[in-house]
C-alpha cells in the first residue's frame, strides 16, 4: 500500500479558484492555449523560450489585445532568480532548465539567460485557475511541490509525468482523484464531447503536440490514489522508475478532488 510522504493539507474553498482562468505553463507553440482560448477561457501562459515568446505574441495578437490572453517570458522556480535555459535547437520541446532535459541525445543547444519567478508570484497576480497545466520540462516536480504553499488550489492540475513521484506529490499538496491520460495515442479524446462539459464547445482532432481535454471532459473514470499508484506502476513506470507502458507512448497526470466532481 502507498504513503503519503506529507501531510494532507486542509482542504480549501471550491469558490477561492476563478472558474473561467486557465494557466498554460509551458505554452510552446500555442496548441494548448488557443484550444481554451476557443472554448471562452481566459488564459495566462508561461513561455521560457524568447524565440518562441516572441513569435507567439505576435500569432495570438488579436486575443492579447482583448484581453482574454497574457503570455509570461518567465521560467516557473522554487525562487525568484536568473537562471540558464537550454534552448534546444533540434526540438524545442525539449528546451529546459535541466541541462539534461534540453541536451539530451546529443542535440544541439544554446544557453539563455532567463528571469524566474515562483508560482505563488503568478498567482498573487492574476489569479488561482479553475485549471493548472504543466508541462515544463524538468521543473515540472518544482510547480507541483509549490502548490502545498499556496492558499488555495486549482480545481484541476495536469503534469507531464515524472515517475510515480508525479502522483504521490499531486497527492501531499491535497488531491485525492486521478487520470493517467496517453499523449501519443488521443483517439479517446477525438472529437471533443458535444455538447461541452467545459467552456464552451470547440472543434478540435488532438495529436501528439497538444496535452488534450481537461477537467470533466477528460475520458474514463477518476481513480483513487491507492488506485492510481497501482495503474501507475503497472502500466507507464515502476516504483523503480523502469518504463512498462506502451512503446513509444508517454502520460499525463490529471488530478482533482472529490468534492470537485462529486
Amino acid at each position: 500500500m502507498p504513503n503519503s510522504t506529507k501531510k494532507t493539507p486542509a482542504k480549501r474553498k471550491a469558490a477561492s479558484f476563478d472558474r473561467n482562468l486557465i494557466y498554460d505553463l509551458g505554452m510552446n507553440h500555442g496548441e494548448d492555449s488557443l484550444f481554451y482560448l476557443q472554448k471562452g477561457f481566459r488564459v495566462v501562459a508561461v513561455e521560457a523560450s524568447p524565440v518562441i515568446y516572441a513569435k507567439m505574441l505576435e500569432e495570438f495578437r488579436i486575443w492579447i489585445e482583448t484581453g482574454q490572453l497574457t503570455i509570461l517570458n518567465v521560467g516557473v522556480w522554487d525562487s525568484a532568480s536568473k537562471l540558464t535555459f537550454y534552448r534546444n535547437l533540434d526540438n524545442d520541446h525539449w528546451s529546459s532548465f535541466d541541462r539534461i532535459y534540453g541536451t539530451r541525445n546529443g542535440t544541439t543547444f544554446e544557453e539563455v539567460d532567463i528571469d524566474c519567478v515562483t508560482l505563488d508570484t503568478i498567482l498573487k497576480k492574476y489569479g488561482v485557475p479553475y485549471y493548472l497545466k504543466i508541462d515544463i520540462e524538468g521543473a515540472d516536480k518544482t510547480a507541483v511541490s509549490s502548490l502545498a504553499a499556496l492558499p488555495a488550489r486549482p480545481a484541476f492540475v495536469s503534469v507531464e509525468e515524472y515517475g510515480i513521484k508525479c502522483v504521490t506529490d499531486l497527492h501531499d499538496v491535497g488531491y485525492d482523484r486521478f487520470k493517467l491520460i496517453p499523449q501519443s495515442n488521443k483517439s479517446a479524446m477525438n472529437p471533443p464531447p458535444a455538447p461541452a462539459l467545459e467552456g464552451s464547445y470547440a472543434l478540435k482532432y488532438f495529436n501528439g503536440k497538444d496535452t488534450g481535454l481537461f477537467g470533466l471532459e477528460l475520458p474514463g473514470e477518476w481513480l483513487t490514489f491507492e488506485e492510481a499508484y497501482k495503474a501507475f506502476t503497472t502500466s507507464v513506470r515502476d516504483e523503480a522508475g523502469a518504463w512498462v507502458g506502451t512503446q513509444d507512448e508517454w502520460y499525463d497526470v490529471h488530478a482533482t478532488r472529490s468534492e470537485i466532481i462529486a
